[in-house]
């Protein structure tokens, strides 16, 4: 496990969240001096709506680094009888941090034909989005019992992943109480 992923899997409930809340609300205050000024010509709202989806981006960007860290963490957690598909998630995880800028570059354009192309790259995006929520709660789930679940026995926890900002009060305690046994564990043998 590397630095990044120990940080996060070690961290408390609390200390994700205000990361999310951090990196949003740094991210918000050079568009609050710029609001005033994009109401006044057309080229400063394009420049003005690209900063807000660069923050938005970020926001993203910070949540993905957490669900890699939790599903990098739970791969290796899991049963061996029970592994998961790490390659896939993986791929699925760098397929949505890479669409988030060219979203931010494609959506601003005004071309119909171009938005109407990248309409299945939205989707092909969003299904990742949801493979990456779907590998941690299989993971998390997975990891507690030692047994594959169901997709309701996931769904209470992938509906938390799905509001991570609320979710992280629920989900984070859990992979801390899975790091710690993983270390008592290692420590006895």
């Amino acid at each position: 496990m590397n630095r990044i992923e120990r940080l996060f899997v070690r961290a408390k409930h609390w200390q994700i969240f205000l990361l999310f809340v951090a990196v949003f609300a740094v991210g918000q205050l050079p568009l609050i001096g710029n609001f005033t000024v994009a109401a006044k010509s057309p080229e400063d709202q394009e420049v003005f709506l690209v900063l807000a989806q660069v923050v938005g981006a970020m926001v993203v960007w910070c949540f993905l680094v957490w669900l890699w860290a939790l599903g990098s963490f739970l791969a290796s957690v899991v049963p061996p009888g029970r592994a998961l598909k790490k390659r896939f998630f993986l791929f699925t995880i760098v397929c949505s941090a890479i669409y988030m800028p060219v979203s931010i570059a494609v959506f601003q354009s005004i071309d119909r034909m171009l938005f109407i192309v990248t309409i299945p790259l939205h989707l092909f995006g969003v299904f990742c989005m949801f493979c990456n929520l779907y590998f941690v709660a299989e993971g998390l789930e997975t990891a507690e019992t030692g047994e594959r679940p169901s997709f309701l026995d996931l769904l209470g926890t992938f509906l938390l992943l799905i509001f991570g900002i609320i979710g992280v009060w629920f989900i984070q305690p859990r992979v801390n109480r899975l790091y710690a046994e993983k270390q008592a564990a290692q420590a006895t043998a």
